[in-house]
């Protein structure tokens, strides 16, 4: 069902995978989608209203971005497990907190945060499934930085009264090698995350109303048992996974 109004949204970290599906989902919605990234995306996202090439780490430019919105996907990160200070400090820690307080000063609607699955890793997801209320388990400085933005969304749900969504994606292949190592591995399978799934997910995010705080994963449909709980995610968004792994690639692959 398209939505009720045609929102504002922007989306950081346009220019990735999951960002681009964003955007299109967004866009097929009827949503007015500006993006924000270090680059251009390519190939070019049709019907994108605007597209701001800047830096998480200049606070100008995140907030000329986060201006006149009424919703913000935070996708933009520096993906992997790397030096702390020289690549995870900015855009996952320095660039969150300008982003959040821009989100706050714009007095946006709807702010939806990109964690990861990674923040739960050292628990044993092959075994049972987790839910969200687990503890912080992380394996690296990555998956603190993550942590760390977790903490900050209900920080600003609880002090600040805005309406905060924590998203916990799955694994969702950014390009043709992370797509061939995803081939190899069985048990990274069972998180996998199509662009297609990835895309309704966060729009389902921007739309649903009436949100304090929340936590949700996110991934594509898998074999029982499902390694990580989805019911928040059905309950509150209505989502129901619709991709399962095929080996066969999806979206911008």
């Amino acid at each position: 069902m398209p939505p009720l109004l045609h929102e504002h949204v922007l989306v950081t970290g346009a220019a990735g995978a999951i960002g681009t599906a964003v955007c299109r989902e967004l866009i097929l919605r009827g949503h007015c989608v500006r993006g924000f990234d270090l680059r251009e995306p390519s190939p070019s996202i049709d019907g994108l209203d605007d597209m701001l090439v800047g830096n998480l780490a200049d606070a100008d430019a995140v907030e000329r971005a986060v201006a006149g919105m009424d919703a913000v996907a935070h996708l933009a990160a520096y993906p992997d497990e790397a030096d702390f200070l020289d690549d995870l400090l900015e855009p996952n820690v320095i660039g969150v907190y300008h982003l959040l307080e821009a989100t706050r000063r714009h007095q946006v609607r709807r702010v939806i945060v990109t964690s990861s699955c990674q923040t739960v890793e050292g628990h044993d997801w092959n075994e049972r499934c987790l839910s969200v209320d687990e503890p912080f388990a992380p394996l690296g400085h990555y998956a603190v930085t993550k942590a760390m933005a977790e903490a900050w969304a209900r920080y600003y749900a609880q002090q600040h009264g805005m309406s905060m969504i924590v998203v916990r994606p799955g694994m969702c292949p950014r390009d043709r090698s992370q797509w061939e190592w995803l081939m190899q591995d069985e048990l990274k399978q069972r998180v996998y995350l199509s662009h297609t799934d990835a895309g309704r997910f966060y729009a389902l995010c921007v739309e649903v109303p009436d949100v304090r705080f929340a936590l949700l994963y996110g991934y594509s449909r898998c074999e029982e048992p499902y390694p990580f709980d989805l019911e928040p995610a059905r309950t509150l968004l209505g989502y129901e996974p619709v991709a399962p792994w095929s080996g066969v690639p999806d979206g911008v692959l």
